[in-house]
């Protein structure tokens, strides 16, 4: 606090200082102005003397006197005007305001006391020629100034000059040529020079300034030294003072607890006492309102308690049920009054009880958090599986005081699993179906087909001469749809084969696929004279390599076979960038354009369906497989593909893929929907 009070003197002292300093540049700033005004007042009242002077000389027409060595003829005036004669012969010059102005300024130079100047920019006189600092004046009154005055230091001695205008009059043209100048306008000016009489000293004013400082300085110093004691008192008489009230306080205090031993003094209880019972009564109400927060909370805590899917209960150290939920006793098949307060072990059986492995045992030995499955055996003999978590129960301090355990009934899952379990099975048996049908297909059926086209070509060869026209027709019938049996024969392996037949997972550069894939292409390519651009930026992946080979090799195909008559193909493969960042960490989007013949919007859906072709036969040769066998590639990696296209602009195919398999997530089985495609198709 003493370093507080010292801060505030410090502000106080310099408060006062720019006070002090305020006072004194404001009174210096009067003075000067002071000089300034009774200068110009008395400079103004010299002019306005000469000006009289000036107006009686004109209001007589001018004066004559007799011509001396001072007052020669007035050579400016015309010759009859200059002189005249008396009736003695002598001669008389005329005084005209300009001349008598000249003789005034002459006399008062003589004394060295105030000083005129009479003068002109263009002056018919040499002697009434400007002085340098008059220029500028003269300048202003023809801008409309009506009088101009300053100070000056000439010889050491300080001048005061003032000046004011003079304006054309009937006595000016007399002298001056320019007769035609209207009356009123600026034709020079007086000037008017004051040595200054007075020197009035600073330091009157200077120390009067610093003794009102050091004294203002001084009383603050006092009176704040005063105050400071003042309030060290204070501060000591507080201190005192509250001591005092402790004390007092202590000793009332005491002094109700002796009252209160006291059954005598009941009817003397003191206002203090009565403050006293107030507070009590306060705490005595906060403490009801806490105690109906804390059955509000317990309310709430038995309603979730008892609202909770999974039975719950609460065991003590010695197997004590304490508390269990409404779930618990659904479980149990017994009431809460059947349970709280028995033995766990005597409630319900469970081949955990009397064994190391029992929950409690475990939390007691020092675990903190137990989970197992187990069976529990309720009293009507049913028996359920459970899973059972147990965690320690505490008391405020920490020490642990029981379990609270939780058991879930998972008969639901054990019935999911054993569903699984039996789908599994189906699943199993349908694959092993499907490994026949496929040997059906690749041996089988295409025993008889070899035949058919065997013959066929042996009739060709041996009979051609001898088959009418009609005959070499059917015969070709017969072996275009062996060939196209042949082709679906062999898309159906193919599409059976991605499941059945699949490689693993491993690092393939998508890159270097689509090149290997170019290369096979390369004769098709050439043909179409087609333009293909690919993205430099294409990953590596986890895939299937000669899958990936095969799909791109599909989609790219069929770009090169449904072309655009009219233009040049071009295909375009492309990484597309998703806009989350995480999302390009984790997987891969590419796009596969062309600007092919396209399709309508109406078969993007089925565009992807077996055996589903767009065009017929005698338009575009295939099987309507590939594309079929691209989606169950990009669904065995866990992708996607969508299909877009626009009638006469082209199609573009978009493909996303992970860039990491999960292998131990992957469920490998066999298409168990392949067989139920072809029944379909049949």
């Amino acid at each position: 606090m003493t370093g507080l009070f010292s801060n505030y003197r410090f502000i106080a002292i310099s408060i006062w200082l720019l006070a002090v300093v305020t006072s004194f540049t404001w009174n210096k700033i009067d003075d000067i102005r002071e000089k300034h005004d009774i200068a110009n007042g008395t400079a103004r009242a010299f002019f306005e003397q000469i000006i009289a002077s000036r107006r009686w000389n004109l209001m007589h027409g001018g004066v004559y006197v007799y011509t001396t060595e001072n007052s020669p003829p007035n050579p400016y005036l015309p010759v009859d005007a200059q002189s005249i004669r008396d009736e003695n012969g002598r001669l008389l010059t005329l005084i005209n305001p300009s001349y008598m102005t000249r003789q005034i300024a002459a006399i008062s130079r003589e004394k060295k006391q105030v000083s005129f100047h009479i003068t002109s920019l263009t002056p018919l006189r040499p002697e009434n020629k400007p002085y340098p600092w008059e220029i500028p004046w003269l300048k202003s009154f023809a801008l409309g100034s009506s009088e101009k005055s300053g100070f000056s230091t000439e010889n050491g001695e300080k001048i005061f000059h003032y000046m004011a205008p003079l304006p054309y009059s009937e006595s000016c043209y007399p002298c001056h040529s320019a007769a035609d100048q209207p009356e009123g306008n600026i034709r020079g000016g007086i000037s008017v020079s004051l040595p200054i009489p007075f020197h009035k000293s600073p330091w009157p004013l200077i120390f009067s300034h610093i003794f009102v400082a050091l004294t203002g300085i001084a009383g603050i110093l006092f009176f704040g030294g005063r105050l400071a004691h003042s309030r060290r008192s204070i501060l000591a008489a507080n201190k005192q003072l509250e001591q005092e009230v402790e004390e007092r306080k202590e000793t009332e205090k005491e002094l109700i607890e002796v009252q209160e031993n006291l059954e005598a003094t009941v009817n003397c209880r003191t206002s203090e006492l009565r403050k006293t019972n107030a507070i009590l009564d306060e705490k005595v109400k906060e403490q009801l309102r806490v105690e109906a927060a804390l059955v509000a909370i317990n309310d709430e805590f038995i309603q979730i308690f008892n609202s909770a899917p999974d039975g719950m209960h609460v065991i003590d150290r010695n197997f004590t049920m304490l508390r269990v939920n409404k779930a618990y006793c659904q479980l149990t098949g017994k009431k809460s009054e059947e349970i709280q307060g028995f033995k766990c072990y005597d409630v319900i059986s469970d081949k955990l009880c009397h064994t190391e492995d029992c929950p409690l045992t475990q939390i007691r030995k020092g675990a903190e958090r137990v989970e197992l499955e187990t069976k529990i055996t309720r009293s009507d003999g049913k028996i359920i599986p459970c899973i059972v978590t147990a965690t320690p129960f505490r008391e405020p301090g920490g020490k642990v005081t029981g379990i609270i355990k939780v058991t879930r009934d998972i008969s639901n899952w054990k019935q999911i699993e054993q569903s699984m379990a039996a789908t599994a099975e189906h699943l199993r048996t349908r694959n092993l179906e499907l490994e026949d049908f496929a040997h059906i297909i690749s041996h089988d059926l295409q025993e008889p087909l070899m035949l058919i086209q065997a013959f066929s070509d042996r009739i060709r060869t041996k009979f051609t001469t001898a088959l009418p026209a009609k005959g070499l027709t059917y015969l070709e019938r017969i072996e275009s749809s062996a060939n196209r049996m042949q082709n679906l024969i062999d898309g159906l392996l193919l599409y059976s084969r991605v499941s059945s037949k699949a490689n693993p997972f491993e690092k393939v550069s998508l890159r270097t696929v689509i090149d290997s894939v170019l290369e096979d292409l390369a004769v098709r390519i050439e043909k179409n004279h087609a333009r293909i651009k690919v993205d430099p930026q294409l990953p590596v992946i986890e895939a299937d390599s000669l899958q990936m080979r095969q799909l791109f090799q599909n989609i790219i195909g069929n770009s090169l076979k449904y072309v655009h008559p009219d233009r040049t193909p071009e295909i375009s493969i492309q990484r597309i960038i998703f806009p989350e960042k995480h999302e390009n960490q984790t997987y891969v989007r590419i796009s596969i354009k062309d600007n092919g013949i396209g399709f309508k919007l109406d078969q993007q859906n089925v565009i992807f369906d077996i055996f589903q072709r767009l065009h017929t036969r005698q338009q575009y040769q295939g099987t309507g497989i590939g594309l079929s066998i691209c989606k169950k590639i990009i669904e065995r990696h866990h992708g996607t593909i969508t299909a877009e296209g626009i009638p006469d602009k082209g199609a573009s195919f978009i493909i996303t893929l992970p860039l990491h398999q999960n292998i131990h997530g992957q469920i490998h089985e066999r298409d168990n929907t392949f067989i139920d495609i072809i029944m379909n198709r049949r």
